[in-house]
Order: C-alpha cells, then structure tokens, then sequence
C-alpha cells in the first residue's frame, strides 16, 4: 500500500472512532441529565442543558481524538506511512 491509501485508510477510521466517541459522550450525558430533569422542569432549562450537553460531547471528543491520535502517532510513528495532508509553502 502506498502513503496515499494509509492516509486514506487513517481518516475513515478515524473518523468512525471520532463519531463514536461523540455518540458515547453524547448518551452519557443525556443519561445523566435524564437522572437530574424532572417532569417539572422549564423546556427552556431542558433545551440549554440538552444543548450544552451536545457541545461538551463534541469538545470532548475532540479532545479524546486528539490524544489518542498524538499516542498512536508516538507508538507507530505515522508519519513514516502516511502523506501529509497539508504541505508547507516554501
């Protein structure tokens, strides 16, 4: 396999793990609000908690992407398979 194809490779499976991390966030978060929200509370209360729940999934997941990606680029040294996405301008 060429450089090219392993990038390829890399970034739909990093993409997968990237959504599914987000999807786990995002169920743990709404489980624990579901725990907290009463049958009594305010739609607009449930509205900014639900909406704060769904950027602290995507912040999160992002954060966790990135150091699991930084770890398996230490571990394998990634840059010896693959391309480069963006090159530097001389």
């Amino acid at each position: 396999m060429n450089k090219k194809l392993n990038t390829f490779i890399f970034l739909i499976i990093g993409t997968a793990v990237n959504i599914i991390v987000m999807l786990l966030l995002l169920i743990g978060f709404l489980y624990i609000i579901g725990l907290f929200i009463t049958p009594k509370t305010s739609g607009g209360i449930v509205t900014a908690v639900t909406l704060t729940a769904v950027l602290l999934s995507v912040v999160g997941s992002y954060l966790i992407y990135n150091k699991l990606v930084r770890f398996i680029n230490n571990k394998w040294d990634l840059e010896r398979w693959i391309e480069p996405l963006f090159k530097k301008k001389r």
